[in-house]
């Protein structure tokens, strides 16, 4: 999905202030300048696609910006850069986004991957306790992820799958009774696309 379309969803949204989701994005569309995801599209479309998945299931303004700023940390390039863009982050669009895209950030000082995904894990567990809305950012993100894994090897393709079945729908299961019940819709629906997803690449698999 083009920004332009999210964009003209939001432009007539009451609940949305249009000029700080366009700032979201320019941001992000300028970090991710000529990077591109493994099946070949610019990496920017992914962002783009996760904010769309959490508007239309009724996420938050916060949630949108942070969706779309959610990659923006972890692909860096330098320890500097890093830096600048957590300060602007910070201080153009407040503590609970930036907190939001914390949360979501793996630690690229780790090199070792296997210890990286454990910090991340006991991260993302953290953060739940913390802000519910970390949630739907992550289960967003790995939505649009597993209907993107035919770029993958089939080994990956099978580490990736087993990894969420094994370990991100068990913690985020683990935390279903800190969602609020004006979360609840939104669960519903996340979830049910999640296993439609899971379902969609089971039959491929045959």
């Amino acid at each position: 999905m083009p920004f332009s379309d999210l964009k003209n969803r939001i432009k007539d949204d009451v609940h949305f202030n249009l000029e700080n989701v366009l700032k979201a994005y320019e941001l992000a569309e300028k970090v991710h300048t000529n990077q591109k995801r493994k099946s070949g599209e610019p990496f920017i479309v992914h962002p783009i696609e996760v904010a769309s998945i959490l508007y239309k299931i009724g996420g938050s303004e916060d949630m949108i910006i942070a969706a779309l700023l959610h990659d923006v940390i972890e692909d860096s390039k330098t320890k500097e850069e890093k830096e600048a863009i957590e300060n602007k982050i910070y201080k153009e669009f407040g503590n609970d986004i930036f907190y939001l895209i914390q949360a979501v950030s793996k630690n690229t000082d780790l090199t070792d991957r296997a210890v990286q995904q454990k910090e991340y894990f006991n991260q993302i567990e953290e953060a739940l306790k913390m802000d519910a809305s970390v949630f739907f950012l992550k289960i967003a993100d790995l939505i649009h992820n597993l209907k993107t894994l035919a770029s993958l090897s089939p080994e990956k393709q099978e580490k990736w799958i087993n990894e969420l079945k094994n370990t991100y729908i068990p913690l985020m299961s683990d935390h279903f009774h800190q969602i609020s019940l004006s979360y609840q819709n939104m669960y519903s629906n996340l979830m049910n696309e999640l296993e439609s997803v899971i379902e969609d690449y089971e039959q491929q698999k045959h």
